[in-house]
């Protein structure tokens, strides 16, 4: 296929710890790490080892992936009882007439006989690639995947922008926050790294120091957020919180220049 695509059973990808949304992936030859892999090649910053293979597994457990991969019905057919129980909006919990992977665990049918429901001629579709993988930014992912829900009617779109703010935006903006605050400042020579700025102002080789996180990197998603609780029914809580970090982020900062001052700030 010419899809950017790799196929395979949920617990196989669940045992790599990634999710079919788009999530990049890969594949290396069992010698090739083996023979042209060393510690010396990974960065010794923070995040060098994260995806170096360092354990190789030979054999993928199933109990041992993520519970949502367990999810899976893997049955020739779904029974009548299972659409009657979609008819009384009984919990997917409830449902005990699908077999699912879950139910297979730790016997030796959860390694094989993944049956299906329909058959097919082709599992890619005319796009080669996802679209989380040809937008941009993390804007434009975020703006699609809210065109999607209003174009869903069984999709409340006013909760989704909540719980993205509650989830992502508010706790990378509190994150980002408190890490200006513990920042390290570094060197424009030779790199060296301050907890913190000499009473000098200087690096001790005669050069400037930067910080390490900028106003930017502190206030990426503020402006999302702000559009968000606008345009959207979030609720007075949620609208608080955007507007209190806003306030904070110009108390550490200062206002921008753009920003348009009030007559109270003149008392």
């Amino acid at each position: 296929t010419e899809t950017h695509v790799c196929f395979a059973t949920p617990n196989w990808h669940s045992a790599k710890r990634r999710d079919a949304d788009g999530d990049a992936d890969s594949i290396m030859l069992l010698m090739d790490s083996l023979l042209n892999f060393s510690r010396q090649f990974l960065s010794d910053r923070i995040g060098g080892l994260m995806d170096a293979p360092l354990l190789i597994q030979p054999l993928v457990l199933p109990h041992e992936s993520q519970p949502q991969a367990h999810n899976l019905e893997v049955v020739k057919f779904l029974p009548l009882e299972f659409f009657k129980s979609t008819m009384q909006q009984n919990k997917a919990s409830n449902v005990t007439c699908v077999e699912i992977i879950k139910s297979r665990l730790e016997t030796e049918r959860q390694f094989f006989g993944y049956y299906f429901t329909h058959p097919t001629t082709s599992l890619t579709t005319s796009k080669s690639r996802s679209a989380y993988s040809t937008l941009g930014s993390m804007l434009d992912k975020f703006d699609m995947q809210i065109k999607n829900a209003e174009l869903i009617d069984a999709v409340n779109t006013s909760e989704i922008v909540s719980n993205v703010i509650s989830t992502h935006l508010v706790p990378d903006i509190m994150g980002n926050l408190r890490a200006y605050a513990r920042q390290n400042f570094r060197c424009t020579g030779c790199g060296k790294s301050y907890r913190r700025i000499p009473l000098i102002q200087t690096c001790i080789c005669g050069h400037n120091l930067i910080p390490t996180i900028t106003r930017g990197s502190v206030e990426k998603y503020l402006k999302l957020a702000k559009r968000l609780v606008e345009k959207y029914d979030v609720g007075a809580y949620q609208r608080g919180r955007i507007h209190a970090l806003s306030d904070e982020i110009d108390l550490v900062f200062g206002k921008n220049k753009g920003d348009q001052s009030l007559l109270s700030d003149y008392t």
